[in-house]
């Protein structure tokens, strides 16, 4: 429930940095599927005041982290517009702030386990191996549609679109693993489909008004 508190703090972040317009239809939107997502997933897991502080503060790390990501990919002259050049300016920091926490939680794990570094079975091994580098191309071609998405469009729109994602997922779970939904957790359903779709609609028609205006400024096209 609190990783709905992303998408604010992403809004919030954005109209810091003047990279969206304050407007009561874009506020509504966002309110809309923040609380259509708490309802959701409303009484999904047991509260843990360390975890709901934890994931509050990744939430707010998450709002400052795509809005600096659009202000610095949408800014031509820096460069930065491609997602390949993002990518190898930012993730070298990322995983050397990742990698001593994973050294110290996984280290001991990773050197003694059988089917990696003390694995005999190399075939085994070269499967494994080969199920680890589809993994990673995956997460590579995941954190470039991320950045090209920020760079054409808005973090706030990469923010909604992983919303998407985590309802279908929760979702799908219901469904097909048996997960109960409570009339709260389907009415939060509603509420949050229709702040997606009242985004995309909100999207399409400020488009379309650049698009008339910018025929309307060149009578030759």
């Amino acid at each position: 429930m609190t990783k709905s508190t992303s998408i604010i703090f992403i809004l919030l972040f954005s109209l810091v940095f003047r990279l969206e317009r304050q407007r009561f239809s874009l506020m509504f939107v966002v309110l809309l599927i923040a609380v259509g997502l708490f309802m959701f997933s409303y009484e999904a897991a047991q509260f843990d005041l360390i975890g709901f502080c934890l994931v509050l503060f990744a939430s707010f790390l998450s709002g400052i982290r795509w809005t600096t990501a659009q202000l610095l990919s949408q800014k031509k002259e820096w460069g930065l517009s491609h997602p390949i050049d993002m990518i190898y300016h930012t993730q070298p920091w990322m995983a050397l702030a990742i990698l001593p926490l994973s050294l110290y939680i996984e280290s001991t794990e990773l050197v003694t386990s059988k089917t990696l570094f003390r694995s005999s079975d190399f075939p085994q091994l070269f499967i494994d191996m080969l199920y680890l580098s589809i993994g990673g191309l995956l997460a590579f071609g995941l954190e470039c549609s991320e950045y090209l998405v920020v760079a054409t469009a808005s973090g706030l729109t990469l923010s909604i679109a992983g919303i998407l994602k985590e309802v279908c997922t929760l979702y799908l779970a219901a469904k097909f693993n048996g997960d109960q939904i409570s009339p709260i957790n389907m009415l939060g359903f509603i509420v949050c489909i229709s702040g997606i779709m009242l985004h995309v609609v909100l999207k399409t028609m400020d488009c379309k008004c650049f698009s008339d205006l910018f025929c309307c400024s060149n009578p030759c096209s």
